[in-house]
């Protein structure tokens, strides 16, 4: 009966520890400032630096008249906004993270990424040590503007959910 209970105990405090471990969470991009433009270059930089993001978390970007736009490292590096990886659009988007390694956002907006609308967000596998992305450096000069996006196709345009663009979306598939 002893070693019953003593079972059960240890059953309960790996359930706990286990538990607490792997909890996904929800990340609300920009805290309280939401995913717009910021009133600094690196506020959304400043903001991912001291968060740890695990595979099962879940960010979400709340915005009005704008766009988030999942880009590789060189597009979000310049802000290049006409070949994303995935689009979307609404008030009020939500992206699991379901791998390790670097994911890169910026606005599709014109002149927001250049205005400091972007964020990089290093995930890692809940059973890995965590470390923060390392600093990123602040533009020295804007380069120019992008073109409007073009050659996207959304499942339904009154629906404001992912719309993939025709070059990405087969190389692409795992996100």
């Amino acid at each position: 009966m002893a070693d019953t209970m003593n079972l059960v105990v240890l059953l309960a405090v790996v359930i706990v520890c286990c538990g607490s471990v792997t909890a996904e969470e929800l990340f609300m991009v920009g805290g309280s400032e939401g995913w717009a433009v910021p009133s600094e270059v690196d506020f959304y930089h400043r903001w991912a630096f001291d968060k740890i993001f695990q595979v099962g978390d879940t960010l979400r970007f709340r915005y009005k008249n704008d766009s988030v736009l999942m880009v590789s490292r060189e597009d979000y590096e310049k802000c290049y906004t006409a070949d994303p990886i995935l689009v979307y659009r609404g008030q009020n988007t939500h992206y699991e993270l379901k791998r390790s390694g670097y994911y890169y956002f910026i606005s599709g907006k014109l002149g927001h990424c250049e205005q400091g609308q972007k964020v990089a967000i290093q995930v890692t596998s809940s059973d890995m040590n965590a470390s923060a992305p390392p600093p990123l450096d602040p533009p020295s000069a804007p380069p120019p503007l992008d073109p409007p996006l073009k050659s996207f196709q959304c499942a339904d345009p009154e629906d404001p959910l992912i719309c993939y663009s025709e070059f990405r979306a087969s190389r692409y598939d795992e996100y």
